[in-house]
């Protein structure tokens, strides 16, 4: 496997073809839409990100999202980042939720932890530690495996400034061993990944820009990575948020009801004692 990426294909015209749309997901593992969320209630979520990162002190009084950066993601503290952007808001709007159902066929139950991304550009320095290995959002969380992740842009993202790489058709293999990563760390600890020779050769990433209003929606078991922002002259921020969606009528773990600055608080539950190593039933 390289990474040389090709393009997301766009699914915004299957989105009223229910079948299309789920031969597409069953093959593919995900689906990308453009320009299917409202872009103002992506844009306010954004201001609402920018505005908490001026009131913590990590940018100036007067930034704007367009001269926005800051000097570490890892300075901020992510606990109490999450008092100024109400994600909520967009994940549960109406005309949120009508794509939701589109895309699931049924109603839906949208996980009250959101994870929020806010990184600077690393143009020069090494890979950041705390970005994702190769990884299946499905091996950090349960027990259910019928989530489908949704990430989102809050800015423009290009091939400089980086985002989520996906491996088209990787789910159909199912549930892949992970183990530790060094380079990798979140909160001090060291994150599992999919060792390379686990992966293989298999699946071909893919990785395109992305606008305020896209969204991609991908399987438990679909392998993806963080692609780093190398941005420069100028240098950018990525900004984005991800979440977890599921069939309404399907369990709800830990996970799908715990807000992430509870759940990032107890390194004995749910996605949590995958990062710590701590044995835990409680998903």
């Amino acid at each position: 496997m390289t990474d040389t990426f090709r393009d997301y294909a766009d699914c915004t015209p299957l989105l009223d073809d229910r079948q299309a749309l789920d031969r597409f997901y069953d093959e593919h593992g995900y689906v990308c839409l453009r320009g299917a969320l409202d872009p103002e209630l992506v844009r306010t979520a954004a201001g609402q990100m920018l505005d908490g990162l001026i009131a913590l002190g990590h940018a100036a009084p007067g930034t704007t999202l367009d001269t926005l950066t800051i000097d570490s993601f890892e300075a901020v503290d992510e606990v109490a980042m999450h008092d100024y952007v109400k994600y909520d808001d967009l994940w549960n709007h109406p005309s949120t939720v009508k794509v939701w159902e589109k895309v699931f066929g049924e109603p839906v139950f949208v996980f009250k932890s959101t994870t929020i991304r806010y990184y600077p550009s690393a143009a020069g320095s090494e890979e950041p530690s705390f970005l994702t290995p190769l990884h299946q959002d499905g091996f950090y969380i349960g027990p259910n495996k019928d989530f489908r992740t949704a990430w989102i842009p809050l800015l423009p993202t290009s091939r400089d400034t980086g985002g989520v790489a996906l491996a088209d058709g990787s789910h159909k293999k199912g549930a892949r061993e992970h183990v530790v990563t060094e380079n990798f760390r979140r909160f001090g600890h060291p994150v599992r990944g999919i060792p390379t020779e686990e992966f293989g050769g298999d699946g071909r990433l893919l990785f395109s820009p992305m606008e305020p209003g896209d969204v991609l929606l991908f399987h438990a078991f679909m392998c993806h990575k963080s692609i780093p922002n190398v941005s420069a002259n100028p240098a950018r921020m990525r900004m984005s948020m991800d979440t977890r969606v599921q069939p309404a009528s399907s369990h709800r773990g830990f996970n799908a009801m715990t807000p992430w600055p509870e759940s990032a608080k107890d390194a004995s539950k749910g996605i949590m004692s995958k990062i710590t190593g701590t044995p835990t039933a409680v998903e």
